[in-house]
Formats: structure tokens, C-alpha cells, sequence
């Protein structure tokens, strides 16, 4: 509860900040959607609990088997918040975007496994057992997060109807799951990392412009937890991992300081 106080205080002051003549340019919500497709390695707040619980002579192999897999995890993110714009209508050749807000991972699931057997089915069950505890985990518990998302913008066309951009991004990202799934008492995730964004600012009213864009990026990826994990003990620890995040994105922008008369500027000014 506390967590969600603090962000959301902390949506509200940047929301201030950009409705502020410093921050004059374009403000409002935005919505988005993305999908997260990360590979990982097995997560190691399971691995050494896994190896107590098998044969003593099977241990070298197994350990080898967990730390030469890899996991395709998939995670769907739905985010809401504040998005600024620091030239969302203007004839400017450059802007920069940035937002801040809250983030929700669901449907996560991992789509395929590389882990190698074993060769004994006591120990590949507990195995398989710690991989279902990951995919539980993400899947079936609830999720609250946040993000920030910074973008610098390079405009090849702008005109009084529209202004399409493009450029790089970075955005950093940060869930919590509650607990309750076999055990898990505490687990979370991150993703950071960069890549492509373009997007088009539709100036549906001179005050007012709709965004649709999207973008690619290439993320590192955490995956953390701790618990009292039924047939492995109790355990915790952190992996890591990396993949593409894919995104689009809606918002409404609304116009401050000069972009509020840019469309009457450029309406205005002489024609070649």
C-alpha cells in the first residue's frame, strides 16, 4: 500500500512540474502496451536448494544441466501515466519525450525450456517443479510496477496538421508480484535498456494534439525472489537475462507556451 502511495505522489509532481511554463511544450496521460520476450538463465534463488534435495552423485550433472538452460520467458505490460513533450506542434527539428507511470506486468509464461535431463526422473521432477514455480509466479500473481521512458526526437516532417518523429528511447521498468503462489513469498522484476521509437503527433485542435507510436528496444533482464518453495525450501536470489521489447502507445497532449499558437504561426507565415 505504501508503494502505491509513494508513486502515485510521485505521478502527481511530475504532472505539476510539466504543466509548469518551465516545462512548456505538450503534457498529458498516455496509455500503452508492450510485450516483453526475455531469455534467462535458471533462476538461481531455486538452483542451490534444487541440488540439496537430489543424489549426491547427480549433483555436477545437474548443476550443469540448470546453468546451460535457458528459459523464453513472456511478459505483457499494460502502463498508464504522464507523458511530456517538449515540442509536441512546433516547427522544431528536435523534441524530447519523457513519461512517467504506473506499469502492470501480466500473462507472463515461459514458451520453451533448454534445460538438458538430467538422466533421473527424481531429479528432473524437481526440476520441472522449480520451473512451474517460475511461470506461477508470473502468471497467476498479481503485479504493480512503474516506469520511466526518455525519448530524443528528430522530426522529418512538420507541418500544421501533424508532426511525425523519430529517434532513440531508453526506458527502465520495475514489478513487484505479491505473494502467495507455492510459496513465493517476495519476487520481482526489472528491465532496462534502449533502442528505436518513432511516433506521429495528429494536431486534432490548436490546444491539443493526439500521439501514436511505438518502438523496439533491447532490454536486460531481472528476475528475483524469495520464498518457502513446497518439496525445495526455503531460498531467494536474483538472474539475469536479456530480449526485445516491443511497444505501442496512445496519448493526449496538451499544448503550453508557444506550441498553444503554433498552428496560428504557421498558418500565418509566408509561403515560398
Amino acid at each position: 500500500m505504501k508503494k502505491t502511495v509513494w508513486l502515485a505522489l510521485g505521478v502527481m509532481m511530475f504532472s505539476t512540474l510539466l504543466a509548469s511554463s518551465a516545462f512548456a511544450g505538450g503534457w498529458g496521460p498516455f496509455f500503452s502496451w508492450a510485450r516483453e520476450q526475455p531469455s534467462a538463465g535458471f533462476p538461481s534463488f531455486v538452483e542451490e536448494e534444487v541440488l540439496k534435495q537430489i543424489p549426491t552423485n547427480l549433483v555436477d550433472t545437474a548443476r550443469q544441466a540448470m546453468q546451460a538452460g535457458d528459459f523464453d520467458l513472456r511478459l505483457d505490460h499494460l502502463t498508464f501515466g504522464v507523458l511530456y513533450d517538449s515540442a509536441p506542434s512546433r516547427d522544431k527539428l528536435f523534441n524530447f519525450r519523457a513519461s512517467l507511470g504506473f506499469d502492470f506486468a501480466v500473462n507472463g509464461n515461459i514458451d520453451s525450456n533448454l534445460i538438458p535431463s538430467v538422466g533421473n526422473a527424481a531429479a528432473d521432477d524437481l526440476i520441472d517443479a522449480a520451473q512451474n514455480t517460475v511461470e506461477a509466479t508470473l502468471s497467476k500473481s498479481s503485479s504493480l510496477g512503474g516506469t520511466l521512458h526518455l525519448t530524443f526526437g528528430f522530426s522529418p516532417i512538420r507541418n500544421e496538421l501533424l508532426k511525425w518523429w523519430v529517434g532513440p528511447a531508453i526506458r527502465i521498468n520495475g514489478n513487484y508480484f505479491k505473494p502467495g503462489v507455492l510459496g513465493v513469498e517476495n519476487s520481482g522484476t526489472i528491465s532496462m535498456g534502449g533502442g528505436a521509437e518513432t511516433g506521429i503527433n495528429l494536431h486534432v485542435t490548436p490546444t491539443v494534439s493526439m500521439c501514436l507510436g511505438g518502438g523496439v528496444h533491447w532490454n536486460a533482464f531481472g528476475l528475483g525472489g524469495h520464498g518457502n518453495i513446497p518439496g525445495i525450501g526455503e531460498t531467494g536470489g536474483f538472474v539475469w537475462g536479456n530480449g526485445p521489447f516491443y511497444f505501442i502507445q496512445v496519448a493526449a497532449l496538451y499544448h503550453t507556451g508557444e506550441d498553444q499558437t503554433a498552428w496560428q504561426q504557421a498558418a500565418a507565415a509566408p509561403r515560398p
